[in-house]
């Protein structure tokens, strides 16, 4: 087992080992290089960025040994995913996989181009850290389950582990789930632990669906939740009529498909993605979102009782989707670093799947398996280029969106960082014509202050100013004290 962890440690360090000139990039600022909270212990305790505490105490590790020096802090991001890898070898292994199906999920789950941005970005840190201790959690919660005792101690060690992992990342909540499911497809009833008593889990889960249903239908959480839904699809341009939700649950539809879409076919990558609403029922995302959720319906009944191994491979892509589905609205409908953990199953899945359809002879799984790898190791390798500097990760996500104003204003600023300004000034423009967010007119204001254009400096101030963002309001207010203070303008 050691010698496997030598082996995949040396190729996630071969692979990433650009990563070591990486800048600080994207949300590596506020989350690290502004933080005081993990520059010191003092600071962590005081708590004044609340975040994820696991992520910050490795981060206290890294800014005492390497200061905000990024090139260090690279290592154990590399560690982490390394680990990751290693450990599903060993969950392969424990599931009854041969030691082929292991290598083979251990080492496409290392080298998937989907990874890239939780491994090249040091602020996702908590991606890599929330999977390593679900899967220790998991390992210990198999432990639970032999004959040979001591039951209880392995429980709490997978309950203690589960909680430190949602102290990195909320997502650890579904894993109970995925132990019930393990105990319905591997374990025989007199075996079972969780499942010895369905009447009291069935009690729970009534308890608790009558406890969210009460709250969202009689106290306000249905307007809460549409709230929300409308915040994520205005940064689309796609804004809710009031009672209307069909257009954001066309987006989540939408957005499976396209997930899905990067895990089998992970090319076109970016830290962004920006695609127009979908135009009803019957729009092909849709309809494709649609077959996948039935095909996965029809694979899980399936493989419940012919293929265990298969079925918890495919649970796992399920309840680990589940979480960034934004079935509650998150930031964003799609993002690479949302597939880090459900990527995890599709690797199982994969070599099970390879295994057993691929004639054993001349060695043909081995043989596809290796195409497979290579193809997505040479991915990786460029896509992990691409998060060397703000203007080399904005520069892709602009020839991935061309039209997305947040991509376009970050390109800007990346020209503006390096002082390019007449640069920084063609992106700003295309960003600021979606109108749909005021920073690129702050952005433009900016630049013609500099240039010593101060008439457009002040149109693009007042344009920005025009927006009345409550998310800018910090940053308007600012900007009106300083230009009162420097030019005796008053804006409002």
């Amino acid at each position: 087992m050691l010698s496997s962890l030598v082996v995949l440690l040396s190729a996630a360090f071969a692979l990433y080992a650009g990563s070591f000139g990486h800048a600080w990039i994207l949300d590596d600022f506020p989350v690290i290089v502004n933080n005081p909270d993990v520059q010191s212990l003092s600071g962590f305790l005081a708590d004044s960025y609340p975040g994820r505490p696991l992520r910050e105490l490795t981060f206290l590790l890294d800014h005492a040994l390497f200061g905000l020096e990024p090139a260090g802090w690279h290592v154990q991001n590399i560690f982490w995913h390394a680990l990751n890898a290693w450990l599903l070898f060993v969950l392969a292994a424990r599931l009854g996989a041969g030691r082929f199906v292991a290598w083979s999920a251990a080492l496409l789950f290392l080298v998937h181009p989907v990874q890239v941005e939780v491994v090249a970005n040091i602020s996702h840190r908590k991606d890599s850290l929330a999977l390593a201790c679900i899967l220790l959690a998991t390992l210990a919660y198999l432990r639970t389950v032999r004959p040979e005792g001591r039951r209880l101690v392995w429980l709490a060690a997978a309950v203690g582990l589960a909680l430190v992992g949602w102290t990195a990342k909320e997502n650890v909540l579904v894993l109970p789930l995925l132990w019930l499911g393990y105990e319905l497809a591997f374990l025989a009833p007199q075996s079972r632990l969780l499942l010895r008593f369905p009447k009291w889990l069935g009690a729970a889960a009534v308890i608790a669906c009558a406890g969210f249903f009460g709250w969202y239908l009689l106290a306000g959480g249905m307007a809460f939740h549409q709230l929300e839904m409308t915040r994520v699809l205005a940064k689309m341009t796609v804004y809710l009529e009031p009672g209307s939700v069909a257009p954001y649950f066309l987006m989540v539809l939408k957005s499976l498909a396209f997930m899905v879409g990067k895990l089998v076919w992970p090319l076109q990558l970016a830290p962004e993605y920006v695609y127009p609403a979908p135009s009803g029922w019957l729009d092909p995302w849709v309809l494709a979102a649609l077959a996948i959720l039935v095909v996965y319906g029809l694979l899980l009944w399936r493989t419940w009782r012919r293929w265990p191994p298969a079925f918890f491979a495919l649970l796992w892509i399920g309840l680990f989707w589940l979480p960034t589905s934004n079935l509650w609205p998150l930031s964003y409908f799609a993002a690479d670093r949302y597939l880090y953990t459900p990527t995890l199953g599709l690797a199982l899945l994969t070599g099970l799947v390879v295994e057993r359809w691929c004639p054993r002879r001349n060695f043909l799984p081995m043989q596809v398996m290796a195409l497979g790898l290579l193809a997505c190791g040479l991915l990786t390798w460029q896509q992990n280029r691409v998060w060397a500097t703000p203007l080399s990760l904005w520069s892709q996500a602009v020839r991935v969106a061309p039209e997305s104003t947040s991509a376009l204003n970050n390109l800007g600023g990346a020209y503006l960082q390096l002082g390019q300004l007449e640069k920084s000034l063609e992106y700003f423009h295309k960003a600021a014509r979606n109108f749909d967010n005021p920073m690129p007119w702050y952005n433009l204001g900016r630049v013609y202050e500099q240039l010593g254009d101060r008439d457009k400096a002040i149109f693009n101030y007042r344009s920005f100013l025009a927006f009345g963002d409550p998310g800018t309001a910090q940053l308007a207010n600012r900007l009106r004290l300083r230009l009162l203070q420097q030019y005796g303008i008053q804006l409002r």
